[in-house]
């Protein structure tokens, strides 16, 4: 009895897994998850996945369906958020998707952050809010209420109204890069006005936390909450227009809106008005004139500026 022999049998194929993602396509999906999130309404989960040719794709996660003019409207204004970053993106009824990174996307946002920069430069409405802590109308009182906690809502309500340091907060730890030099230079040039309007929101909050610190003091000296407001609001003046009291802006045209001075930091707006001989400087209105008795204000908001530029660059 003869027995055929058995025959070999083939090694079972592996099939491939799928790719696992890089750390770049990681970040970036970490970025456009915070920003589709913040866009989303409340309570309605999204989805980012990876699109296999390259990129990312962005859904509505949810077991209920959703409008197609719902979706539509919500797709494109997540496709208008994420474009602001740099990327390409394209969006429909369905989903987003969020491409590689475009020449004009870039352009525009290097347009909007040098926009943004120009309106930092005007500290005026901060001041004006921050010494109102938190709101407060002259007939209020801040007898029981801690001052650290409403400096910090004074802070954050003027975080809020800048805008700018959530939305950059969304890219922290992402690193930006491209192949095409064209490309990383505009990358180059979005981080670096990205720093500098970081640095310029802080010098906003900076002001504001020592003004409502300020306004808080004074209260505590006279009980008056009008009173504090209009001499802290007074003295801080001096240091808000300092860039008009230099030599040179003060006989600036009345239509410029000082384009084309770069911006001002609080150190160099508080030694320009320091300054004696630096032109005409702006009269103070006569509703804000401080009382008489009140000297050192001036000297006390000046000393806080210091010490919170100091804590900041530490």
């Amino acid at each position: 009895m003869s027995i055929e022999p058995r025959a070999k049998v083939a090694p079972e194929r592996v099939l491939p897994g799928p790719v696992p993602m890089t750390p770049e396509t990681a970040a970036q999906q970490r970025v456009v998850q915070r920003i589709c999130a913040r866009v989303a309404p409340a309570g309605l989960d999204i989805g980012v996945g990876e699109l296999p040719p390259g990129g990312l794709q962005v859904w509505i996660d949810t077991a209920a369906p959703v409008g197609a003019q719902e979706s539509w409207v919500l797709y494109h204004r997540m496709a208008r958020e994420v474009a602001l970053v740099g990327w390409h993106c394209e969006a429909d009824a369905d989903r987003l998707l969020v491409l590689g990174w475009s020449a004009a996307c870039l352009h525009n946002r290097v347009r909007l952050l040098q926009s943004g920069l120009r309106r930092l430069n005007d500290f005026e409405p901060t001041a004006q809010r921050a010494v109102q802590v938190g709101g407060l109308t002259p007939g209020d009182a801040l007898d029981g209420q801690p001052p650290a906690l409403l400096v910090a809502n004074v802070c954050a309500a003027i975080e809020r109204r800048l805008r700018w340091p959530e939305r950059l907060a969304e890219l922290d730890g992402f690193e930006r890069s491209s192949g095409l030099p064209h490309l990383q230079l505009l990358l180059a040039q979005v981080v670096g006005l990205e720093a500098k309007v970081a640095g310029a929101c802080e010098e906003h909050l900076v002001m504001a936390r020592v003004l409502a610190r300020a306004v808080c003091e004074h209260y505590a000296r006279h009980a008056d909450l009008s009173r504090a407001q209009r001499e802290v609001l007074a003295e801080a003046r001096r240091w808000v227009h300092a860039s008009s009291m230099i030599r040179g802006s003060a006989t600036a045209r009345p239509g410029s809106n000082g384009a084309g001075r770069p911006h001002m930091g609080l150190a160099e707006r508080r030694i320009a008005a320091s300054v004696i001989n630096h032109g005409v400087p702006r009269a103070t209105p006569a509703a804000v004139t401080p009382r008489s008795g009140n000297a050192g204000i001036n000297d006390g908001i000046n000393d806080g500026i210091n010490t919170g530029i100091e804590e900041d660059a530490r």
